[in-house]
């Protein structure tokens, strides 16, 4: 059934009875036609009864679908999830909440460097399902994107507000966090809410142990937290706030007097202990904050020129991308290798579509030797990374392929060949990762060849290298020399190009038989009628008479291939020339004709002017006065204060009249 067959249907007395028929079945209540649960395009059905709203949402669904990284047309969509009817609530209808999910879900695929956003996902679900939804998005986010501080500070925040009791699940949140984030530039925010968690309960060892930590690390607001760290030392017993360990290898120290046995000490007051411990503490902190002040110093250059340290879709400057590379160099020299990682961590958010840092980023990860890493790292790029250029899948696959995971592997392969098809690279890679995994059975590494023959929207040279290679692939490694000269064949008279051919060649000079002259000759055949350039066909029929000279059978075969392929330079030259002498005539021929056309012209020209002229002096003996509409011709009325006769190199005062004519006739002449 058409579609205007369908829509007769559903207007015809049949469809009405059958409604009639449903309704008595129904016990008399009236059937409501099942509304459509997705648009159009196949997107999800918002609940709104505004047309406006459907259409721009469909509209919306359609781009995104199409064009992933239209990030603009993502923040129309959660606007627009905003309006639907009934809101976001425990209480809103089940397509809302589902449709929120599915948007929010999509978008944090494709970009998951948008801290913002996992933090109103979680917000959305806390109120759909309660703190477990909100804690799994938190998670889900932390993932995304590990060293977001502000994502890290509200996830332990909402820990620490809906778990209150469960204070070890809030310490390893918390130690979760300062692996991620702890050696950021600008961590205070989140190391104040680990240091104020153990403050509200009045755990003053473990806040100065926390704060021991803190002190050491080069950041933005160092001096802070030392102070903080100073105060604390002042003001709380040693006892409460040092380890038992640490604080007895300092009490020993405060009591240790030099160059007096242990028979001869004096026992010093708890109170002088106490002081010299405090001391002894701070003293050592000194020289901490001496060593953390240098190191922020080294690097607060880099930090003052990094203007946004957050993602964004748009283009980086190119001093801000100078910046960074200076700012890797940096602390790749100085060799920590926490800090280098965290370097990186932060350079990829804010340059995440960026190949060349996720390469760096890679590069420095196999240094370490760290495939786990290395696995990580990849996984993320091919998400962020425009996948027009698929190096870093490519990469990705190797590195799946050297953990063993060769499922995941293969998947790499397959998605880039679902979004570039025939891609010669690709197509390799994923050949001889066949071949590697199978060494005993070739047939899935044929297949990848096979399925990329014949496909459509594939440009020639795309074809030629696909042909050639399968060939290869059949000569050298199946070793079926049938097979991959029915795939040489399959571009006999189609492709102009020295890849295939040189391999066409030397795939058959390969061969013994006896008919060895016969195939070989036959290629060099159809190079010489190809559409390769004469200067290549040139070095091929050199190439073709040294074999015949070193394989052919007959001398005049050689003779006359020798006469066909070297005598016509002498008859292409005078083509030539008969084609430039026969060019340059043409060309005179057009110069000769623009002439005359100019000539035309200039002569139409003056004889225009000639009758203006004549119309000007008809009008001077009628009246005696120059008309005002001639004044293009060299003519002015009399409010002018000089004149000038259009052939005469004289001024004169205005006139009109006789006299005027009498000047005029004077100026003429």
């Amino acid at each position: 059934m058409d579609s205007a067959e369908a829509a007769d249907a559903h207007t015809s007395p049949h469809h009405e009875t059958a409604d009639v028929s449903a309704q008595e079945e129904n016990g008399g209540e009236a059937v409501v036609p099942l509304q459509p649960t997705t648009t159009p395009s196949g997107a999800p059905m918002p609940t709104t009864t505004d047309p406006a709203l459907i259409e721009a949402w469909d509209r919306c669904w359609t781009v995104v679908k199409a064009s992933p990284g239209e990030f603009d047309v993502w923040e129309e969509l959660m606007r627009l999830a905003d309006s639907q009817d009934g809101g976001f609530t425990p209480d809103a209808p089940p397509a809302n909440i589902a449709n929120v999910r599915v948007l929010y879900d999509a978008f944090l695929e494709k970009f998951p460097l948008c801290f913002g956003y996992w933090k109103k996902y979680s917000d959305l679900e806390f109120l759909s399902r309660g703190s477990e939804g909100a804690i799994e998005i938190f998670e889900r986010g932390v993932k995304g994107i590990s060293n977001s501080v502000d994502l890290w500070v509200q996830y332990c925040t909402f820990i620490m507000e809906h778990k209150a009791d469960n204070r070890e699940e809030i310490e390893q949140l918390f130690e979760r966090g300062a692996k991620c984030v702890g050696l950021d530039f600008m961590p205070h925010v989140f190391w104040e809410k680990f240091i104020s968690f153990y403050e509200e309960k009045e755990d003053y060892s473990k806040m100065f142990q926390l704060m021991e930590r803190v002190i050491r690390i080069p950041m933005h607001q160092y001096a802070r937290f030392y102070q903080q760290y100073v105060q604390l030392a002042s003001t709380r017993p040693m006892s409460e706030i040092l380890a038992e360990e640490q604080y007895n290898t300092y009490k020993a120290k405060a009591t240790a007097t030099e160059g007096q046995d242990e028979s001869s000490k004096e026992e010093m007051p708890e109170e002088q202990i106490e002081a010299e411990i405090r001391r002894l503490v701070i003293e050592a902190s000194g020289l901490i904050y001496a060593r953390t002040a240098e190191e922020t110093n080294k690097r607060w250059p880099f930090e003052a020129e990094i203007k946004r340290p957050y993602f964004h879709v748009k283009p980086m400057d190119m001093p801000q991308l100078s910046n960074w590379r200076r700012y890797l160099d940096f602390e790749e020299t100085e060799g920590d290798v926490d800090r280098i990682r965290v370097l990186y961590e932060r350079c990829l958010v804010t340059c995440a579509l960026y190949e060349e840092f996720w390469l760096r980023y890679g590069a420095w990860a196999r240094s370490l030797s760290d495939v786990h890493l290395l696995q990580d790292i990849y996984s993320r790029a091919v998400v962020m990374v425009p996948s027009s250029n698929p190096s870093l899948a490519l990469t990705l696959a190797m590195i799946e392929e050297e953990r063993g995971e060769n499922e995941a592997a293969r998947r790499q392969y397959q998605k880039t060949l679902e979004r570039l098809p025939g891609h010669i690279e690709t197509i390799v890679r994923f050949a001889n990762f066949e071949r590697r995994i199978s060494p005993g059975d070739l047939a899935a590494a044929e297949v990848v060849y096979a399925s990329q023959l014949g496909l459509d929207n594939i440009d020639v040279l795309t074809q030629t290298a696909i042909v050639t290679l399968y060939a290869k692939f059949l000569w050298q490694v199946r070793k079926d020399v049938d097979g991959a000269r029915a795939i040489f064949k399959t571009g006999e008279g189609k492709f102009d190009s020295k890849f295939y051919f040189s391999n066409y060649i030397k795939f058959e000079m390969d061969q013994p038989g006896e008919d060895y002259e016969k195939r070989v000759s036959a290629v060099y055949e159809q190079v010489r009628y190809s559409g390769l350039s004469e200067s290549v066909r040139n070095d091929y029929g050199q190439s073709y008479l040294d074999f015949v000279m070193e394989f052919g059978s007959s001398a005049a075969r050689y003779n006359q291939l020798e006469a066909d392929i070297k005598a016509p330079s002498v008859f292409v030259a005078q083509s030539r020339k008969r084609a430039a002498a026969a060019e340059r005539a043409e060309e005179e021929e057009r110069a000769k004709k623009q002439r005359q056309e100019e000539e035309e012209e200039e002569e139409a020209k003056r004889d225009v002017a000639m009758d203006g002229q004549a119309q000007a002096s008809d009008h001077l003996e009628k009246d005696g006065v120059v008309a005002p509409s001639d004044a293009g011709s060299g003519f002015v009325d009399p409010a002018h204060a000089q004149w000038a006769g259009p052939a005469s190199g004289y001024s004169y005062p205005p006139a009109t009249g006789a006299y005027g004519q009498a000047q005029w006739d004077h100026g003429a002449a």
